[in-house]
């Protein structure tokens, strides 16, 4: 094992069924399962979005996607920002967000980006520039806030 990690960067069109698998897999335990949130998680907007896979050796440990201005939000937006379990705690969500960030400054200059953030989460999300919009709500049974990173942070 070389214990080396790689980010894979794909749209809808060019994901393997091998690695769209992986990833609804990874979604599916950790939003479903670990969660013990019974929500329909394959809703139409991953043939919109370009896909942000994490791989450490083979074994795919984290994802996001990420949307251009308009299709989520009127700003670009993350989403489904998700760490495998065992790799939690070292780093590899704040290494999945900053990616995802700089793919959407890259892309859509003068954009913000929004998320919807879980609730529990928020103190993640403001070290990473992001801030607070509006009220907390409940999506999926589980308090969410939306939050934006401002185009010129």
């Amino acid at each position: 094992m070389t214990n080396k990690t790689r980010f894979i960067w794909h749209n809808f069109d060019s994901i393997s069924k091998e690695q769209l698998y992986d990833v609804l897999s990874l979604r599916q335990r950790v939003f479903i399962i670990e969660q013990d949130c019974f929500y329909e998680d394959l809703d139409y907007s991953d043939q919109k979005a370009n896909h942000l896979l994490l791989y450490k050796d083979n074994k795919l440990i984290g994802y996001s996607r990420v949307f251009a201005p308009g299709i989520k939000y009127d700003a670009a937006s993350i989403g489904r920002i998700v760490t495998d379990l065992g790799f939690r705690g070292k780093g590899y969500g704040k290494d999945i967000t900053q990616e995802s960030i700089q793919f959407l400054k890259n892309n859509f200059p003068g954009s913000d980006i929004s998320i919807s953030a879980q609730y529990r989460l928020v103190d993640f999300y403001e070290d990473l520039g992001f801030e607070r919009e509006g009220s907390v709500y409940l999506e999926d049974d589980i308090d969410h806030i939306k939050m934006t990173l401002k185009a010129n942070k």
